[in-house]
């Protein structure tokens, strides 16, 4: 899947962004410019965003893999309440770690959220109790 975005998008990003990036190369004195003294990219900085690319490169392709390893596991209804509840955590997370304060909107969005995951664990746990018939279909052969 990611080949076949990285291909589609390649095109638009050679067109739309190689000449501002260009652009920003020469303005810097060239390649060399880019890392040398005086600039955007000095006192490590080009290596930091290299670094942490290459980290998040990393924690995003095992994300989807355990992402696709959970949905051989469990249906697709489940994996998205399972990853509505991540995200309620990432949020609430996030705004606490970075001092985000959470306004009365985004309060009641994550009410609903969990709500909404509540309504749908609780109708599971109905249905898995309730027998269901073994088939709504009249016999075939009696």
């Amino acid at each position: 899947m990611q080949q076949l975005g990285i291909s589609i998008l390649i095109v638009p990003l050679v067109v739309l962004d190689a000449f501002p990036f260009v652009s920003t190369v020469m303005a810097q004195g060239g390649i060399g410019g880019l890392v040398g003294r005086n600039n955007i990219m000095d006192d490590g900085g080009f290596l930091k965003y290299v670094s942490l690319a290459i980290v998040n490169g990393f924690a995003f392709t095992h994300y989807n893999l355990a992402s696709t390893y959970i949905l051989t596991r469990i249906s697709v209804v489940h994996h998205a309440t399972l990853n509505c509840i991540r995200r309620l955590f990432a949020i609430v997370a996030t705004s606490i770690i970075f001092g985000v304060q959470i306004t009365l909107l985004s309060g009641l969005g994550i009410m609903i959220s969990i709500a909404g995951f509540l309504a749908f664990t609780h109708y599971k746990t109905q249905r898995i109790k309730t027998p269901r018939p073994l088939s709504s279909l009249p016999p075939l052969f009696e």
